[in-house]
């Protein structure tokens, strides 16, 4: 590999460690400093340092064979009057470069040289630097992906996040829920429980088994029947999606606000299935606009009619949500849970956007870094 090649303003390159050009024993290609002193006495403080304009010089034999020395000095005289140079120094520490313009090439015979006489023309060719030493790196910027295991080591105080709307369900999760704590409507509507099924709390949600005789309707109520909507945070004006997930051995699950049900959906026990219906409060049917009820009830799969059970099916939910919205978002707990002072409508949630499937977790479990690096 060369150790020396320049460069001039036109871009070409000169190889200057070969049989036409070879370069041998150059100087000042270190650094020199000029430096000032403050005497105290026989102490000399420092006080100012700055760097020397650098100066290289090196011998140079032109030519392979003496016949050729004339025209290779030529040419080379004629690469140097395209200024600036550049002197590009490869070692075994990497490549480095150096802004020059040309000091002196002196010009002898052959023969009657003052450095050594030999039957090439040997000259002395001398650059003034006029800046340090550099290489060039090429700068990356990289976006990573998210990763579920690095933190953000603070807290923060949100009504909404990321993509995701505010949730009016309190104990939405369904995770570690128990008779006292468990989902409801915000605004102090109480929750009536399982109707024609037994109730069970597990670790990631809760389940209705069901018990009759297959034709009983069976639901679990998130608002109490005839609850009444001016009690609560919820209004006429706005437009609301109610969301779930479901998986169980019954056939399907729907959703239900006052006499209304939802498309029912068809699930399986093998995976979770996200249920979800858009309303508004004026459109519901009946003489229930100004009382209500909120229900998630088993379905045979393909219609409203509470038939099609057996003893033992299961319905299992979690993760419910109401928004003020005309589709469903990424589930986020309610602002409201875990704050025991209820004049304060802050609480721990999520930073992002991916929620889907996520159980109640602090807000600091999700960050997302950028980084950048540096590549030769």
């Amino acid at each position: 590999m060369s150790m020396f090649v320049l460069q001039n303003a036109r871009g070409e390159l000169v190889d200057i460690l070969n049989d036409d050009l070879l370069a041998y024993t150059p100087t000042g290609l270190g650094t020199v400093f000029a430096n000032t002193y403050n005497q105290y006495e026989n102490y000399f403080k420092l006080s100012k340092t700055t760097v020397q304009q650098g100066q290289m010089s090196i011998n140079i034999l032109f030519g392979d064979i003496e016949s050729h020395s004339y025209q290779t000095f030529t040419q080379f005289a004629t690469f140097l009057a395209y200024q600036p140079l550049t002197l590009i120094y490869t070692t075994s520490a990497g490549t480095w470069k150096r802004e020059a313009r040309l000091n002196a090439l002196t010009k002898t015979e052959i023969g009657g040289t003052t450095i050594n006489s030999v039957d090439r023309l040997n000259e002395q060719f001398t650059l003034d630097f006029i800046n340090p030493w550099y290489n060039n790196k090429t700068g990356t910027y990289k976006t990573y992906s998210q990763d579920l295991n690095l933190s953000i080591f603070g807290k923060g105080f949100f009504n909404e996040l990321g993509t995701a709307n505010r949730n009016y369900i309190q104990n939405s999760s369904g995770a570690n829920s128990n008779v006292s704590v468990r989902p409801t409507v915000i605004g102090g509507l109480n929750t009536v429980g399982s109707v024609n099924s037994t109730l069970t709390y597990n670790s990631d949600s809760i389940q209705l088994t069901y018990i009759g005789t297959g034709t009983q309707e069976w639901y679990y109520s998130l608002a109490d029947s005839w609850s009444d909507l001016s009690d609560s945070v919820l209004n006429f004006d706005n437009t609301y999606t109610l969301s779930v997930y479901v998986k169980g051995t019954v056939p399907g699950a729907m959703l239900r606000v006052s006499d209304v049900f939802s498309t029912p959906l068809k699930i399986n026990n093998n995976s979770w299935a996200r249920l979800t219906y858009t309303f508004k409060f004026p459109n519901l049917a009946g003489d229930h606009m100004s009382q209500f009820y909120i229900r998630l009830n088993a379905s045979n799969g393909t219609d409203t009619n509470a038939t099609g059970f057996t003893d033992g099916q299961t319905l299992l939910f979690k993760q419910f949500k109401l928004e003020v919205s005309d589709k469903a978002t990424d589930w986020i707990t309610a602002p409201e849970d875990g704050v025991t002072d209820k004049n304060m409508d802050y609480t721990y949630g999520y930073m992002g956007t991916h929620f889907t499937n996520d159980v109640n977790q602090p807000l600091a479990d999700k960050a997302q870094a950028d980084k950048t690096h540096l590549n030769n």
